[in-house]
């Protein structure tokens, strides 16, 4: 019996032995576990083409690399550090966030190797506000983002790897520029406004017509212009300044063709309560008015950039009829104002993302 629990403890204590492998180990072995390799980043690379400080600019995404990526082809992805000369502090240019695409899905876009994507764009419709547009001059050092804010590699992505082709591509939120400087160069002759019609004639009235710089809107119904009429003269205007002797010529930024936009229905008979005296020395008059009302034709369709040039016309609306001496002219808007529409009077589906031909 001894002989039998010798052997019997002799077999528990060494069961791996009986079968001639090592005892295995209860622990793990200490020290740091290998870490998984990160895949590497695509090499896409993202340039700003400014050959204006405003003006029509271009985007270009090239996939410098030899793997196809999928891209997130949209210049309303586009964001910009500006930093006028002199200036310490960067200015930050963006769409609002109703005009951003809210996804990845939009505009995706399977990039090839070696190839490029580009979308031309306009700078004003980000750089917007006064100190933004104010930022839009030669000199000034420009760093633009293409995609979203933030870390990590989760959608929305600005760059992602496509399922199945490899190498992998780590994905990217978003990718930035090189700083470029804007160009010594002149605005666009489009966007000089027209001086005021004037006359050199001391019995003449001079009136200035007053345009505000920026008006943000969400729709067309929310395209309200306003306008101020300035007396310089020494003595007291009479003058028809009313909704119905505006108007306004109005143009897509980038060109396309002037739209005139007038009245549309007859204008009521001159009665002198139809009629306002400016008091001399900058005594004015200011007016309110929906752009829609007077642009019937195309030109509110789609979302944009609106160029706007106010002007007053009287020459039909004379108080001669009722006694009184009024002014009848035309006067052109010393200004523009620019009008950032965030959406069409139509469903415009953006037309699908494609690469530049080779």
């Amino acid at each position: 019996m001894k002989r039998t629990g010798l052997a019997l403890g002799l077999m528990l204590a060494a069961p791996s032995a009986a079968h001639g492998h090592p005892p295995a180990p209860l622990t793990p072995p200490a020290g740091p576990m290998k870490a998984l390799a990160r895949p590497p980043a695509a090499n896409v690379k993202l340039t700003i083409d400014a050959p204006t400080p405003r003006g029509s600019w271009t985007m270009r995404v090239a996939n410098e690399g030899e793997v196809p990526v999928r891209l997130a082809a949209d210049a309303r992805l586009l964001a910009f550090a500006l930093t006028p000369r002199g200036a310490r502090n960067a200015v930050r240019c963006r769409l609002p966030a109703d005009m951003r695409p809210a996804d990845d899905l939009e505009r995706s876009l399977v990039l090839p190797g070696k190839r490029d994507y580009v979308e031309t764009f306009e700078p004003r419709l980000y750089c917007f506000a006064a100190k933004e547009l104010d930022a839009l001059t030669p000199g000034a050092i420009l760093v633009a983002r293409l995609g979203w804010e933030g870390k990590g590699t989760s959608p929305p992505l600005e760059v992602a790897p496509i399922d199945g082709v490899e190498p992998a591509m780590a994905p990217l939120k978003s990718i930035e520029s090189e700083p470029i400087a804007l160009p010594d160069e002149m605005t666009p002759a489009l966007e000089t406004p027209a001086s005021p019609t004037s006359d050199a004639s001391l019995d003449t009235p001079r009136l200035e017509l007053v345009a505000k710089s920026t008006v943000d809107a969400e729709s067309p119904d929310n395209v309200s212009i306003p306008v101020t009429l300035r007396n310089e003269s020494s003595q007291p205007v009479v003058v028809q300044f009313r909704p119905e002797t505006l108007g306004f010529d109005v143009e897509r930024a980038g060109g396309g063709g002037v739209e005139l936009c007038s009245w549309p229905a007859m204008r009521a008979a001159p009665t002198r309560e139809l009629f306002t005296t400016l008091a001399p020395k900058k005594g004015a008059a200011e007016l309110t008015v929906m752009l829609a009302t007077y642009c019937t034709g195309n030109i509110l369709d789609t979302e944009g950039l609106l160029v706007v040039r106010p002007w007053l016309d009287t020459r039909v609306s004379s108080g001669q009829s009722v006694g009184l001496r009024s002014y009848d002219g035309r006067i052109d808007a010393k200004s523009f104002t620019f009008v950032r529409l965030h959406r069409g009077a139509v469903e415009d589906p953006r037309a699908r993302a494609r690469m530049q031909e080779q």
